[in-house]
């Protein structure tokens, strides 16, 4: 259940054989499908091969998913991989508790092809950036004696330099960053580029994404449209309150399979 022709390397954590089989013919023309039964293997082959991202079970025997990605988020060598938890457990408890376990994604059984290719395939690309601009991040630190502020942003490149500019205000700027990137750039491209979630995973899949960015943002319906970014901090909290142009979306019937969108419901407070 290996493509050796690719680089891109993902592993497969779960304790039952059929599952690991869905995931692996699913993934296994696009990935190097690397396996793991439980969550010792896991962290094992996570350490040794260096998979470009996981995709992990929460119900398994002796250590359960969340305590595997505590301990792959813990570790220097591990700490850089996405993980992705797939499980049949939807409820907003176990979303919640999963993300802040410091996983990329939650996705729910049953398995929508379409979907998990392009969320595997958004996890190996954009992951990567917060933790090369960790890298560069020492001069950001005067700005923790910041109070308040407001940016006002148009491309998705704006979109990335202020999500590496307010990610190092937090207390953890890698988990910072993977929730900010991911509120900002939904609001240029939702919002200002007017693209859906469908049509996103669709020219992810086909690798126009960022063609397509590059053309909507040359077209007078959306050239001159905007995100509004404000930034307070208070004595307990940072907070950060996104506001776009566009039409808006009915998030409720996202909130099972794209957990971070809660917080457009409830900003980041820390």
């Amino acid at each position: 259940m290996t493509s050796t022709h690719c680089q891109q390397k993902v592993l497969i954590v779960d304790d039952i054989a059929s599952n690991i089989e869905l995931l692996a013919i699913i993934l296994q023309h696009d990935y190097h499908v690397l396996v793991a039964t439980n969550g010792l293997d896991a962290l094992d082959i996570a350490s040794s091969e260096q998979p470009d991202v996981v995709l992990l079970d929460v119900v398994m025997p002796e250590m359960d998913g969340y305590e595997v990605c505590q301990y792959l988020k813990a570790d220097e060598r591990t700490k850089h991989i996405p993980v992705i938890f797939v499980t049949s457990n939807d409820s907003q408890e176990q979303v919640k508790r999963g993300i802040e376990s410091g996983a990329f994604y939650y996705i729910t059984k049953p398995i929508n092809t379409n979907m998990l290719l392009a969320i595997t395939r958004s996890a190996v690309e954009d992951t990567p950036y917060p933790y090369k601009m960790q890298q560069d991040t020492k001069p950001l630190f005067a700005l923790q004696s910041l109070e308040e502020a407001l940016f006002k942003i148009r491309t998705l490149q704006d979109a990335l330099a202020v999500t590496h500019l307010l990610s190092a205000l937090c207390p953890n700027p890698q988990t910072g960053y993977i929730g900010l990137e991911e509120l900002i750039v939904n609001a240029v491209e939702h919002g200002s580029l007017g693209i859906t979630y469908e049509e996103k995973s669709d020219f992810k899949l086909h690798n126009t994404w960022e063609s397509e960015i590059e053309r909507r943002q040359t077209m007078s319906e959306y050239k001159d449209k905007y995100v509004v970014i404000h930034v307070k901090r208070t004595e307990n909290t940072l907070q950060f309150r996104i506001t776009d142009q566009g039409t808006g979306f009915d998030w409720a019937s996202y909130l099972t399979q794209v957990a971070t969108y809660d917080h457009i419901q409830n900003p980041y407070k820390w």
